[in-house]
């Protein structure tokens, strides 16, 4: 037998499971432009029936037993995947535009066009070879060359440096994200105690996890343990970066590195994980995001089919400078200066340090940073070598040696090529990987943007669909609040009115 009230309690059911989906509604749109944040959705059922009635069991109404997220694993580890690479080629596209601003070609201020005015003031004082002025010409064309080569050296060896800088700050934001990752699992473990759903504490580690994407591969994954609590857990490269309330820290371990530190760069810092103790274990294997394009771009030096980074552009000018001061020295050498005495060095060569002191190779010891013209003929510019004899102050054939040398071939090893045509391989090959770089940002890209359009299709909030929604749990409200209107002036009837009648 029915409740005089059962009704009541329906219609009442109704109301409440009205409310609470309108509840939802407006959740859902407030939080419509909030970064992250995934629809939700009231999920509702049938209450148990009750039997007593000859007819059948009789329905006792609705209950909304569940708020849930709107949201795909599969889409987020997808998104989470794809996005290492973007971030990886986004990263190195931005460091080669910038190298590609140092070296400054084609431009009056580039290494071509420095080295053309070196090769402009030799054929002049092939002209004037007896005269002071075409020496001092030359020697001041040649330390602006120098110095442009210098320059551009020293930008490169301040890139590594600004890109270890990068790199250690981009670790501290991992172990930063890996912290807050690890303080939101405690605050959703300790709220889903008692069976609620944590919805917008997940939707703030989700976030966290696409911010960590971005500097490195990492994968995600939630598990059900004993009495099914569900443990969230990060890796990177397989190693467990945060294991729930457990955080695996990253460090930087700095070493020495032969050559980009001679250059003035400093040490360079190896990402390894952190022991409980603070010494560095293993390295840690970064296979793509932020720190991936950074640790490829400052560490790159091409040998081996590696990736061709600052430390491969800083080796091309090193090795320019080098080979072409040794040949133009060897030149120099072989004429005679103004005052008859046999030619120097032009350009300086530093000793070896080494003991005991090799001084047949000491042009190896010229770099971009150092390499520069010889004080002693800056000093004096009747020591500039013009001449192929002893006393032949008019004598220019030395000068036309010089000055062909704009066109020699053998100057490099490994080239068939004139110094020109060594700068615009540097130059080329540059092109070819800032190119590479920016079709793989692009391609990348587009990729990266499909998936989250697909997460947003499905965990992002659309006003229409809420709006919609909206009317249809109003009408849903208005109706169950017209039951029980309906069903009070049904019992108001049958308590004051019936037995009156006839009275």
């Amino acid at each position: 037998m029915r409740t005089t009230f059962g009704t009541f309690n329906i219609a009442t059911s109704g109301l409440f499971a009205s409310q609470r989906s309108l509840d939802i509604v407006s959740n859902n749109i407030s939080n419509a432009n909030t970064e992250g944040y995934s629809r939700q959705l009231v999920l509702q059922r049938a209450t148990a029936p009750v039997g007593g009635d000859p007819r059948g069991l009789v329905g006792t109404g609705v209950e909304a037993y569940d708020v849930v997220q709107i949201r795909s694993q599969y889409l987020d580890n997808k998104y989470w995947g794809q996005m290492k690479s973007y971030s990886e080629w986004k990263t190195k596209s931005a460091n080669l535009g910038e190298i590609e601003s140092i070296f400054n070609e084609p431009s009056d201020t580039g290494i071509r066009a420095v080295m053309d005015q070196l090769f402009g003031g030799m054929e002049e004082l092939v002209k004037k070879s007896g005269d002071n002025t075409s020496r001092v010409n030359v020697i001041e064309k040649a330390v602006t060359f120098s110095k442009t080569i210098n320059g551009f050296g020293q930008q490169v060896v301040n890139n590594i440096r600004e890109t270890n800088f990068a790199i250690k700050s981009r670790v501290e934001e991992v172990n930063a994200l890996a912290t807050q990752i690890k303080e939101v699992n405690e605050q959703i473990f300790n709220l889903e105690l008692d069976g609620h759903k944590a919805n917008s504490l997940r939707d703030q580690r989700n976030t966290i996890v696409d911010k960590l994407s971005t500097i490195v591969n990492v994968s995600a994954s939630e598990v059900t343990g004993d009495n099914n609590v569900k443990y969230f857990n990060v890796k990177i490269g397989g190693m467990t970066l945060v294991n729930h309330y457990q955080v695996n820290k990253l460090m930087v371990d700095n070493i020495d590195v032969v050559g980009v530190s001679d250059h003035g760069a400093g040490k360079i810092s190896i990402v390894k994980w952190a022991g409980t103790d603070g010494a560095p274990l293993d390295k840690v294997r970064i296979e793509g995001g932020e720190l991936k394009g950074l640790i490829d771009i400052r560490d790159g030096d091409g040998n081996n089919h590696s990736y061709r980074g600052l430390p491969y552009y800083l080796g091309q000018l090193d090795k320019f400078s080098s080979e072409f001061a040794a040949k133009f020295n060897e030149l120099h050498k072989a004429g005679y200066d103004l005052k008859g005495a046999k030619g120097i060095n032009f350009f300086d060569e530093p000793a070896d340090t080494t003991a005991p002191v090799d001084t047949t190779d000491d042009w190896k010891n010229i770099t971009c940073i150092n390499l520069k013209v010889n004080d002693l003929v800056k000093d004096d510019p009747t020591k500039v070598a013009a001449s192929d004899i002893a006393g032949g102050e008019s004598n220019n054939a030395n000068a036309k040696i010089l000055a062909a040398f704009r066109n020699r071939k053998d100057i490099f090893s490994g080239l068939n090529g004139t110094s020109d045509d060594f700068v615009k391989s540097i130059l080329a090959t540059l092109s070819v990987d800032a190119n590479q770089a920016n079709r793989m940002t692009i391609n990348t890209e587009s990729i990266v943007e499909q998936t989250n359009n697909k997460r947003l299709s499905e965990s992002g909030v659309s006003l229409d669909e809420e709006m919609g929604n909206m009317v249809k749990f109003q009408h849903s409200y208005n109706a169950s609040a017209k039951m029980i209107t309906t069903l009070d002036s049904i019992m108001n009837t049958m308590i004051n009115r019936l037995g009156l009648v006839g009275r």
